[in-house]
């Protein structure tokens, strides 16, 4: 049995989720703590000659993670962890018993959110002491020691990872000279992959480029540039967000073989409907040309039409793409051209290469554009994120966290037939339609909702759900074609003070969404799947001043559709009883 000192410098899995729930809250990055222990700061005392002691780290920590109080047990084990005698040899600890503050900060500057270029010149000038510019090779392997430990603390299997990183610090240093230059230090990571993604890499910078990110396997999964299998206990390797072309870390650096293209370079490719194929691991798969089952990585995959074939039966016999059971969703490459900047000025459509992009509709599809709050529902939004993006066409799905609604509403505003999908909670639907309003689009899309927030009071009375629990993404789809349109009302608010000159707050908000939900959190069994409930409750309501209280069922599944009489926006709407303006009464019923 391991003795308290055998563990101390350990980290348990239920640390590191308490730690991770910390972060998630905290808005203060480590270089605006960092200042605090610098002279002149408020901090300066616990900093002696570049460590801090069990209260210093305490006190970073109460700062960084901005929280009045830490758990202490947690605290002790953070300090034993950066003194791990393992990871660190003895005689580059601090003599006075504590840890080094540019370790702690290295550490939680590669977990925290940021661009991997400011991540890695920061990292540099935390190493680089006297200021001369050179890091030497015991420096860099302190940095290279807290990145593992990032990547310990997300879940990788790191057996893989220190290899690559040796690799890359000796591949930059190319004179010799047992020193790096900011300049080598910057290059080698933006050219590593795994450290891109480690660093939190999420844009492409050109297309045809893989958003990766670290994954665990849960069955023999094989690498598709070396062909050999992952292994290992952690997350093994690089998944493709977009394609699920999967690789290991060391491979990912060899020039692994593109993603699908999301747009066309030349207007003569435009409406030109061709498979994009993927190598990918179709194991026990059939092909769809030859009707054989498909061995570990002998196949490939359409990204957008999901057939797939083993390699020499791609060119049998082969057809266009019709982006298959997700055609009406998709927004295809063959439907988004390059233009030049004469003929678009906007700057809400450019790409990170600079390209500039315009849709060509699809006669008889609705595409879809996604819009996916990350920060609502947890970690569920990011998840909701990524399959989209590997769903659809990544063009169509924005990370409103980054640049929020305005760039996909610029880019669809010449499309006539498509829908929108706001993944979020009520402040998220609130948010989309303040947006269209300032954006005058030619037509006013249909918008369905992915609850994911923690107030999804319109979810519920368009039938979508109090919550998102994890149900195929592929049957919210089919729910938002099989959808009805119901119409609600948006009041603007004007308000005028007696007193004119009298100072007040301001109003914060000039419309409202005019919808009605009062009553039980009740749930139905009819739709026990998107629900998640399992019996349903009866009341009597009065929904209708004009008549009698009626029955109200949440099993009931007759559609009456009442509109109201002033139309601003169409919302898709679920099959379902509603009453006069009021689609549902109860959280999670409908009156009938």
């Amino acid at each position: 049995m391991a003795s308290v000192e055998d563990t101390e410098g350990t980290l348990t899995p239920v640390d590191f989720i308490q730690l991770q729930q910390y972060m998630e809250y905290s808005s203060l990055s480590v270089k605006d703590v960092i200042k605090e222990f610098l002279p002149g700061g408020r901090l300066a005392q616990y900093n002696t000659g570049g460590s801090i002691d069990a209260v210093g780290l305490y006190l970073f920590l109460k700062a960084y993670l901005e929280v009045n109080d830490f758990p202490p047990d947690l605290c002790k084990r953070l300090f034993y962890y950066f003194q791990d005698q393992d990871a660190i040899a003895k005689s580059n600890l601090p003599k006075d018993g504590g840890v080094f503050l540019r370790d702690v900060s290295c550490y939680f500057s590669v977990l925290e959110e940021g661009q991997p270029r400011e991540k890695l010149e920061f990292t540099f000038k935390l190493y680089d002491k006297d200021g001369n510019g050179l890091l030497d090779s015991s420096e860099v392997d302190r940095i290279i020691i807290q990145m593992m430990r990032a990547a310990n603390y997300l879940g990788w299997d790191i057996t893989e990872l220190k290899p690559v990183l040796k690799d890359m610090m000796t591949a930059i240093d190319v004179d010799d000279s047992g020193t790096v230059t900011l300049d080598e230090w910057v290059k080698g990571g933006m050219n590593n992959v795994p450290l891109l993604v480690l660093l939190g890499l999420k844009v492409t910078e050109r297309d045809g480029q893989h958003i990766w990110r670290m994954k665990h396997f849960n069955k023999p999964t094989y690498c598709g540039v070396c062909e050999n299998m992952l292994l290992g206990l952690g997350k093994q390797g690089l998944c493709c967000t977009c394609c699920k072309y999967t690789v290991h870390n060391q491979c990912a650096n060899k020039n692994p073989e593109p993603c699908a293209p999301t747009f066309v370079k030349s207007k003569h490719e435009i409406g030109v409907a061709a498979h994009d194929w993927i190598r990918t691991d179709c194991n026990s798969t059939k092909c769809q040309s030859c009707h054989k089952k498909v061995k570990h990585l002998s196949g490939r995959q359409c990204v957008w039409c999901q057939e797939m074939r083993h390699d020499e039966c791609i060119y049998s016999g082969l057809t266009t793409c019709d982006c298959g059971l997700l055609k009406d969703h998709i927004l295809p490459p063959w439907a988004i051209y390059a233009i030049s900047r004469d003929e678009d000025t906007s700057l809400l459509n450019v790409t990170p290469d600079g390209h500039i992009l315009q849709i060509v509709p699809v006669p008889g599809t609705h595409p879809l554009l996604v819009f996916v709050n990350p920060k609502s529902g947890g970690k569920q939004g990011e998840k909701v994120l990524r399959k989209f993006q590997y769903m659809l066409n990544p063009r169509q799905v924005y990370n409103l966290s980054t640049g929020g609604p305005a760039p996909g509403l610029h880019f669809f505003r010449n499309l006539q037939e498509y829908r929108i999908l706001a993944c979020g909670g009520d402040g998220t639907v609130g948010w989309l339609l303040d947006a269209i309003d300032r954006e005058s689009l030619k037509v006013r899309p249909p918008i369905a909702i992915l609850p994911l927030g923690t107030g999804n009071d319109l979810a519920r009375c368009l039938r979508w759900g109090g919550g998102y629990e994890g149900a195929d993404l592929k049957d919210i789809l089919k729910d938002i074609e099989a959808s009805e349109l119901v119409q609600m009302d948006r009041w603007s608010i004007q308000v005028i003070p007696n007193d004119t000159q009298e100072a007040g707050d301001p109003v914060p908000y000039e419309l409202i969404n005019n919808y009605f939900s009062v009553g039980v959190n009740n749930k139905s069994p009819a739709h026990a799947d998107r629900w998640g409930a399992l019996d349903a409750t009866s009341m009597h309501y009065p929904h209708n001043s004009q008549e009698p209280s009626e029955h109200v069922d949440g099993s009931t599944s007759k559609t009456n559709r009442l509109l109201s009489s002033e139309i601003d926006w169409l919302l898709c709407f679920l099959p379902a009883v509603v009453g006069p303006n009021t689609p549902s009464v109860f959280p999670q019923t409908n009156a009938g």
